[in-house]
């Protein structure tokens, strides 16, 4: 039978384990994959180590972004039958308090087979592998809901992108860059800021080494950014107030810093400052925003201007270190587990 990994309790990377799960047929608006391989994506983590709720139960599953082969086709599916490559828009998911596609089966991508809802299912191109194909969704929806949904960046604007180094940073800059805007990296490691550079960001900040409000400015010309897009949060919102520009967006889509966030409430009102917490769960849900983002991104991948950058396979078998890697965040751009 094939394994599917799992908790039995909260914590480190430690708790997670394999079972063998037998796999029926695919209920109504469903798939079965057989799974090729995983993209893995920081809310496991905390979803894991007990930081974004408790689990209804044990054991607990994860993951919502793979690619694989179908299977199976359940009942009322159109558009893919058995044999079809396909990768999963993350429209579904075991974490507690999110709002998701329903399906008849628990859909979880951490396993040698899965159900899929057909509808976050996406053919994959020709020519892509399940490992590149499994790093897609999760970056590029995440990256569109905040600059395109919520903040409509355009053509000749600013973006900050703090943090760039992780794969949704990386696909900021890329989808910024797609739309004409000017992507400013930030990022605490100078050993990146090159790497940064190589994926389209115009300018980068080292953020330990200069204030990043005044370097924003001095780059804008004083104007300050149209939309940053922050997963780190906490005490580092302040500056993000500084940096932005007037009816600019503060986008924040992490909490990577656990400390409080506190903001000259005059100084936002002043620059009429949008302040933005999205979830790709906005786009991903919503069919008529899911087809835009799918055509964007389908066709900035066509063109080359969106790539997702692989910066570690992981065999299936070395989850636990996949995700002992992932927490040390040393990487640049997606981890992916290969199953097959």
């Amino acid at each position: 039978m094939p394994k599917v990994i799992s908790f039995h309790r909260t914590g480190g990377p430690e708790v997670l384990s394999y079972a063998e799960t037998a796999f029926g047929e695919p209920g109504p608006g469903e798939l079965r994959i057989r799974v090729a391989a995983i993209g893995l994506n920081r809310a496991e983590l905390l979803y894991r180590a007990g930081r974004m709720g408790q689990p209804a139960g044990f054991p607990a599953t994860l993951g919502s972004e793979g690619a694989g082969t179908v299977e199976a086709v359940g009942q009322d599916v159109e558009g893919f039958t058995p044999g079809d490559r396909i990768a999963t828009i993350p429209g579904f998911s075991t974490l507690p308090g999110f709002s998701t596609e329903p399906t008849a089966h628990a859909c979880a991508v951490y396993g040698e087979k899965a159900f899929v809802p057909a509808a976050m299912a996406v053919k994959i191109p020709d020519g892509m592998s399940f490992v590149e194909a499994s790093s897609i969704w999760m970056q590029y929806a995440t990256a569109y809901s905040g600059l395109v949904d919520a903040a409509s960046l355009r053509a000749g604007q600013f973006a900050l992108i703090t943090a760039a180094s992780a794969s949704t940073g990386i696909a900021a800059i890329q989808i910024a860059k797609l739309l004409g805007a000017t992507p400013i990296a930030a990022t605490r490691s100078r050993a990146k800021a090159e790497v940064l550079g190589q994926q389209g960001a115009a300018h980068v900040i080292v953020t330990g080494e200069s204030d990043l409000a005044g370097q924003v400015r001095r780059i804008t010309g004083d104007a300050g950014a149209n939309a940053i897009f922050d997963p780190v949060a906490g005490a580092g919102v302040a500056q993000l107030v500084e940096a932005a520009a007037h009816g600019g967006h503060i986008i924040l889509y992490g909490i990577m810093d656990d400390r409080p966030t506190t903001i000259d409430v005059a100084q936002a009102m002043a620059k009429a400052l949008h302040l933005h917490f999205p979830s790709q769960f906005t786009v991903s849900l919503d069919p008529e925003k899911r087809e835009r983002m799918k055509r964007l991104v389908l066709g900035g991948l066509a063109t080359g201007v969106l790539k997702p950058v692989i910066d570690r396979v992981f065999p299936f078998d070395q989850m636990i270190e996949a995700h002992r890697y992932l927490e040390g965040q040393a990487h640049v751009g997606k981890v992916v587990v290969a199953v097959e």
